[in-house]
């Protein structure tokens, strides 16, 4: 390294790429090159904005205290923006590229090549912050905030940020924010927008910034599970624990607009795999940042509501203790309850608490909890108790009416009678979700009997489990060659075929289960197609033609098979370039 000039100390949130365009400057380096030989130990490079390689050689040869590459990582690059949505050993490998001499494959990994979401091509930068900047710094540089896709707006001025229209360094060059506006052109990456699309453009930008500074990095590959009890509490989740998936894309292109949402690269175009759609089912591929954080602001209203949020929503009651809600007890609406159950409702898919207290009392609600006041809210009592019987035989013996005790004790007065003439016995908590068949003394029937009864919700829960997990053996089998998922393919692989065809109205949570695995033609054509391009990963090029017919698709598929079809040989083209990226030089990609 040139003695004479020391690595330039990182101002606040600026990108690595600025603090080299700094020393270049500084060092008066007649060419790049020889200044990338001095932080680098090589000439062979690239200078990248977002996600840099080379890291870890910059780290030693800087020689700035206290700085490791893992700092310059998670402050000086764009790493924060996409290690949370990977899934963990793919953060561990871009983490290991940026610090390594070899990053050619860096942004395929991350999912940037083959992303329809716009990349930034040029660098941007807030006039405001620019002046600000001279003031405090004594110079300009580059804001890594300004980089990063979806942002437009400066998050803290609100203003539209501008690009250099000259001068422009070629690609192995490096561009430098001059210190004053008279030595060079700009424009504003956008012109007229509305002021609601700048408030909503900001809106976004100040959630990337919040995610930006957030010191403990979320993990948020897995979204669906993350975001399931949101939707849920919102409605878009079915019974059976299925997405709706029309009402939730609907409600999310009202909630930003098209105009927006084509803008950022994120429209969920198509009708049953769109990001959206991927975005909340099980995670089996990387969605872009930008889309993740579109979704996260629209369920929880911001990003920060979300990190504040999704701990309420990992316990729908709200934490413990719990009010006691026995109206014949002295610690009545007292929050001494610690014993809570959580299991589901049959019918609406939601969560049910019971809450059972050391008095012997028990209630259960359906959650999740929407306010405060809704913890004082019961549903069904599940067991009286001995101090709800005990204050129950006191009334008696006062001789008071029946009403007045229903009213004292906070039950009907049907139950007091009941329970007043001895004709019900105390109800104890059932350990299990659903309900124990009744025993009976009678003789068992043969089963010819015409007079056999069936408990036909219990054989429904039972068959739907089954359905369900034959359901997903089928998606789940990649080796043998796709079965579509229809009422007779699975009836014969459970051996209730009968039933699921004859007896539909006495198994509704089964065939409404079944009913959203089922696939239409076109959604069983394009999951042949995945199948067929996963058998053909090792061929370079794919043909088309090849595909098609590895697939057993016959002329006249659908317009969205063939995006398919498109896309799969798109994203192979994408992998090998992966593959063949050893013979390219050492590049800071």
């Amino acid at each position: 390294m040139n003695e004479r000039y020391a690595i330039p100390v990182p101002y606040p949130d600026e990108l690595l790429y600025s603090v080299i365009s700094r020393y270049h400057l500084r060092a008066n380096n007649t060419t790049p090159k020889w200044s990338y030989k001095e932080l680098f130990g090589t000439e062979n490079i690239i200078p990248t904005i977002d996600l840099p390689s080379h890291i870890e050689t910059f780290s030693r040869r800087s020689m700035l205290h206290g700085m490791t590459a893992d700092d310059w990582m998670k402050d000086h690059t764009c790493y924060p923006f996409y290690a949370p949505f990977l899934p963990k050993d793919r953060a561990n490998r871009l983490k290991q590229l940026m610090k390594g001499p070899d990053g050619s494959g860096i942004h395929a990994l991350v999912g940037i090549t083959a992303s329809t979401v716009d990349r930034n091509s040029d660098l941007r930068f807030c006039s405001q912050c620019y002046e600000e900047d001279i003031n405090q710094y004594g110079e300009p540089y580059w804001h890594r905030i300004h980089q990063l896709p979806g942002v437009w707006v400066c998050p803290v001025h609100r203003d539209v940020l501008h690009r250099i229209t000259y001068p422009v360094s070629d690609r192995y060059g490096l561009t430098v924010l001059p210190i004053s506006k008279k030595m060079f052109g700009s424009v504003p990456i956008v012109a007229n927008l509305s002021g609601k699309t700048i408030d909503q453009l900001s809106d976004i930008a100040r959630d990337i910034q919040a995610l930006m500074k957030t010191n403990d990095m979320p993990v948020l590959y897995e979204s669906r599970n993350i975001f399931l009890q949101r939707l849920r509490k919102q409605g878009y989740v079915t019974a059976g624990g299925r997405i709706r998936q029309q009402k939730l894309e609907e409600q999310f292109v009202i909630c930003y607009g098209k105009e927006l949402l084509e803008m950022l690269g994120s429209l969920p175009y198509g009708k049953d795999y769109t990001w959206l759609n991927l975005a909340t089912r099980p995670a089996r591929r990387a969605i872009h940042p930008l889309r993740q954080m579109l979704l996260i602001r629209f369920l929880y209203g911001s990003f920060n509501g979300f990190l504040e949020q999704s701990e309420v929503d990992d316990a729908p009651f709200g934490r413990g203790p719990w009010p006691c809600l026995n109206k014949a007890a002295e610690h009545y609406r007292t929050s001494i309850i610690t014993d809570l159950r959580i299991t589901r409702c049959t019918d609406t898919g939601r969560p049910v608490g019971t809450f059972t207290c050391e008095c012997g009392f028990a209630y259960s609600r359906r959650g999740p909890d929407q306010s405060e006041n809704d913890k004082y809210r019961r549903g069904r009592i599940k067991s009286f108790g001995p101090v709800w019987m005990d204050k129950l035989q006191v009334h008696l013996r006062e001789g008071i009416s029946y009403r007045s005790m229903a009213a004292l004790l906070g039950v009907d007065t049907d139950t007091v009678i009941k329970y007043a003439k001895g004709t019900v016995t105390t109800r104890n908590l059932e350990p299990a979700l659903f309900k124990r068949p009744r025993t009976s003394s009678k003789p068992v029937r043969s089963k010819g009997s015409k007079n056999t009864r069936v408990d036909w919700g219990k054989r429904d829960m039972e068959l739907s489990w089954i359905v369900e997990e034959a359901c997903r053996r089928i998606l789940s089998d990649r080796e043998n060659k796709p079965v579509r998922i229809t009422i007779a393919a699975i009836g014969k692989r459970v051996g209730k075929l009968s039933l699921l065809e004859k007896q539909k109205q006495k198994l509704p949570v089964t065939t409404k289960i079944l009913s959203d695995y089922l696939e239409s033609t076109s959604q069983f054509q394009i999951r042949r197609v995945r199948w067929a391009a996963e058998q053909m990963a090792g061929e370079w090029p794919i043909k088309r033609w090849k595909l098609v017919k590895k697939a057993g698709l016959r002329p006249g598929y659908a317009q969205e098979v063939s995006d398919e079809i498109a896309r799969c040989i798109g994203q192979g083209a994408v992998m090998n370039r992966i593959a063949s990226a050893e013979v390219t030089p050492l590049w800071l990609h």
